[in-house]
């Protein structure tokens, strides 16, 4: 459903399966008084490096109400060290015993783990903008949609580097959403958010917010899909940046993507 591209030149839309409805978005969404509490779920194993700068990304969120739950069933204590050191009480972790449960099924773990009112996807390997959480918060107090996703994210290959914006479609890793519309995760080792979108556009109303720059998905060689997906992201994406160093000069500014980079270089040395 999610992989044909989607057609507008509006900032903020709302979907649903009847159709599509054009709104319009200006400024930095005001919060309420009292804003609801976000659950970041983060499901990791076994790269530690990438899953702390992530960590990074929630402690540097601008939106105040956040928890970060960690389920981590990789084989060191790498991570949770790192975490307790931190003594941060917003970031919470569970460690599982090394297991061969899908990434459906870790990720309804961690459901099943957070407090908030509101639950947002957060993989151990992408980048945050600080300001991701309170625009996407945000746009669900104002519209009152179900979940909130964006419409483009900005993708980076780490070797080269290259630098895309991606097409214009509904890019599940990006879920804001309110905890009472998700329906449980199939079992499955990937496309497992996929389902779950759907079925929020199918019951309900999806807001779709078009600002790329939130949200860094990082394509390293060990993500769940392969290269030939990515190859095909690449070659549908509205924006290629002609002059990626001075990009990623530009990215620093609010995320820790030279970090990251680094990190990966590492994972593959």
């Amino acid at each position: 459903m999610f992989d044909e591209p989607l057609a507008s030149d509006a900032p903020l839309r709302l979907i649903s399966a009847q159709g599509a409805e054009p709104s319009h978005l200006h400024s930095r969404p005001i919060l309420g008084s009292s804003p609801p509490l976000v659950s970041g779920l983060m499901v990791t194993a076994a790269r530690p490096a990438s899953a702390r700068l992530a960590v990074e990304c929630f402690q540097r969120q601008s939106y105040p109400n956040r928890e970060l739950v960690i389920i981590d069933d990789g084989p060191t204590d790498d991570l949770a060290d790192y975490v307790a050191g931190l003594a941060d009480e917003r970031i919470r972790m569970v460690r599982l015993a090394s297991t061969d449960k899908t990434l459906g099924e870790l990720r309804n773990t961690a459901v099943a783990n957070a407090h908030g009112e509101l639950v947002c996807q957060w993989d151990d390997d992408d980048l945050s903008d600080p300001d991701r959480l309170w625009w996407q918060v945000g746009v669900l107090h104002d519209s009152g949609a179900d979940a909130c996703f964006l419409e483009r994210w900005t993708i980076l290959w780490t070797d080269g580097p290259r630098i895309a914006i991606g097409t214009r479609r509904l890019w599940e890793g990006s879920m804001v959403a309110r905890r009472e519309a998700l329906i449980e995760y199939p079992a499955l080792r990937r496309g497992e958010d996929s389902p779950v979108a759907e079925a929020i556009v199918i019951r309900g109303t999806v807001a779709l917010l078009d600002l790329p720059e939130l949200y860094i998905y990082l394509v390293h060689g060990n993500n769940t899909f392969d290269a030939a997906h990515f190859d095909a992201h690449w070659d549908a994406a509205t924006l290629r940046v002609e002059d990626p160093n001075a990009y990623l000069a530009h990215l620093q500014n609010r995320v820790p993507v030279a970090q990251a980079l680094a990190a990966v270089a590492g994972m593959t040395s």
